[in-house]
Parts: structure tokens; sequence; C-alpha cells
């Protein structure tokens, strides 16, 4: 089977030398035991076709609701990020919804096959719940096939799917890899979803190095309205530059885009990688300053917090009818 390949070539670490490199000559921030999660989510029991809901639940798992649609992205309940559940990083907090707090999901988006991204154990579980759609790269159905999983779509980049008149899934372009054994490197494709309801745009970058392939994504879709961007697993930088974005390239990527807002994930869940559990939103605040961007453009929110969205019009109507319930965490999405 062919493998896949970014367009803008990545200067890659050699993998076994420089990964014994990394784990015998850095020394990563200790991370704590366990974190308990500072929010509870606050979930709508109606939506607008000019709203957005989203709760970070942890890692890149985000449950996205839009009117008539609940989307899930990566989801990752398991205590580990690895095979069987057993080998790989273990989670330091919960999740900040439990599998049975979710309501029924529609579509869930799966971005790569790394275990941190496509845990089956909960890929399982969300199909016995409710049967959603599975929208997931090229070369990626069969892991979902395997364990009965049925209603599967495959895209490949710029590949959009329609799910009704008013909402369209795209896969987007990542600047990644991927890899489940010893022997697939590369063998499935990897990307980002941009997501299409009413006049809305919602970008979801995956997981991702940062490339020109977001100038890209602005050049053929327009300005995001909303972009979830990934901003932690980034040290050391000269091993882990090819596969993730630090904070300040996320900022960057944020500009690219021409996101009206942006949301950090991707981290505070599993130590992967040298920095610190605080580091991320440390680095994505010295990110933003060095930019001469405000805080309130690209914000780390809490595991388990539920986070409102609108256009100027809608807000507008909720505050003078004083219906708006979400108004400390609410953002307007156009201007």
């Amino acid at each position: 089977m062919p493998r896949f390949q970014n367009w803008e070539p990545q200067e890659k670490p050699s993998a076994l030398w420089d990964l014994i490199k990394w784990k015998f000559t850095t020394r990563p921030v200790p991370w704590p035991k366990k974190v308990e999660n500072l929010c509870k989510p606050q979930l709508p029991a109606v939506i607008d076709k000019e709203e957005v809901f989203s709760t970070f639940i942890n890692h890149s798992t985000l449950l996205i609701q839009l009117e008539k649609l609940n989307i899930l992205t990566d989801p990752i309940f398991s205590k580990v990020a690895g095979p069987f559940s057993l080998l790989g990083p273990r989670r330091v907090r919960p999740p900040g919804l439990t599998l049975a707090e979710l309501p029924k999901i529609d579509v869930v988006l799966i971005s790569h096959n790394h275990y941190d991204h496509l845990d089956l154990p909960s890929v399982k579980a969300l199909w016995k719940k409710d049967q959603p759609l599975f929208i997931v790269p090229l070369g990626n159905k069969k892991y979902l096939k395997s364990h009965g999983i049925r209603n599967i779509v495959e895209l490949e980049w710029w590949q959009e799917h329609s799910l009704h008149a008013d909402a369209s899934i795209t896969l987007t372009p990542a600047r990644h890899w991927s890899k489940r054994t010893l022997w697939d490197s590369c063998k499935a494709l990897w990307g980002g979803f941009l997501v299409r309801s009413h006049s809305l745009k919602i970008f979801f970058a995956g997981d991702t190095s940062y490339s020109t392939h977001f100038q890209k994504i602005r050049e053929k879709y327009g300005k995001m309205d909303l972009s979830f961007l990934p901003i932690g697993a980034y040290e050391p930088r000269w091993f882990m530059k090819a596969f993730h974005m630090n904070p300040a390239e996320a900022v960057q990527a944020h500009l690219d885009l021409e996101s009206r807002l942006s949301i950090g994930i991707h981290f505070g869940t599993f130590r992967l990688t040298d920095e610190g559990i605080d580091d991320p939103v440390r680095h994505l605040n010295e990110g933003l300053s060095h930019a001469q961007l405000t805080d309130d453009v690209f914000i780390a929110p809490e595991h388990g917090q539920t986070m409102y969205y609108a256009t100027a019009t809608l807000l507008e109507r909720k505050l003078a009818k004083k219906h708006l319930r979400y108004l400390r965490t609410s953002y307007q999405l156009d201007t």
C-alpha cells in the first residue's frame, strides 16, 4: 500500500537515534499525578442556527453543538492513550464529560490514527450508544470496520461530505503523520476538518505542525469564524517541531486563518512531551502578547468548560430579551 505524504516536506528527526537521544538526554518537567477539573459543562437544551456551543472534554475531544447537530472530535475517554489502553501515557484528569453524560452524538470526526486521537474503546462505546456517522481520513475506515462499525465515510484532503442541506464536513490538510504499529507508518491519511453550518465556518485542526496549509485553507474557504487549534505536546523543539505546533506557531495559524476566535486544544490531559502541564497556556499568552493580540481572540479553555458563540444579531436579540444564559463565556462570531 502506498504511503501518504505531506505536501510541504517535514524535516523529521531520524526515527530511532533521535528518539533515544530525546528520551535519555532531556529532563521533562514533572506533571502532577492527578488534577481535578474546575468547570462543569452546561449543555444547551435548544440551539439556534446562528449559535455554536463547544465543550472542551479533554485533549482533542470536543463536543461541538450546532442546530440539530452534535459533533464529537477525536474521542478519548480511556485512562491510557496507547495500545490495549495499557501501554502509553496515563491521563492526569478526568474527562469533562463522561460517555454516559454525552447527548446523542450525530457525527464523530477522527483526524488520524494515533492512539491519543483514535481510541478504539471510546469509538466502540459511542457506536453502541448512538450509532453515529464516523468521518475519517482515507485509509482509516479499516480500524473501525474491524470492530463492527458500519456507518463510516472516508475522505481525501479537500473532499466534502454533505450532512444535510445546511451542513457539511470537509477534510482539510494537516502537516503530521500516522502510525499504529511498527509496520504501517503513513499508510493512513491524516487531516483537519472544516464544519460548515448555515453561514458559520468552524475549523478543527487535528494534530499538526505549522506550515502553509493554514494559509491555503483560508484562501480556499475564506475567514474562519471559530478555530480549534492544538497548543500542547511541543517540547523539545528540535524533535517535536516536525509534528506539533507550539503555542506561538498556533497564534500564527490563527492569523493565517484570519479566525475571528480560536480555542486551544491538545493540552493538559496526557503528558506526551517535555513541557509542564501549565506551559501551553502560559506560552500561548506570551505568543499573543508578542503578536500584539489581546487574550480574548485566542483562548485556552478549562477542561469541562462549555463556551457559547453566536452572531452579533442573535446576541443582541438575546441580550435584549435577557435570554442569554452564557453571557460570561459568550463570543461574537461576526463583525
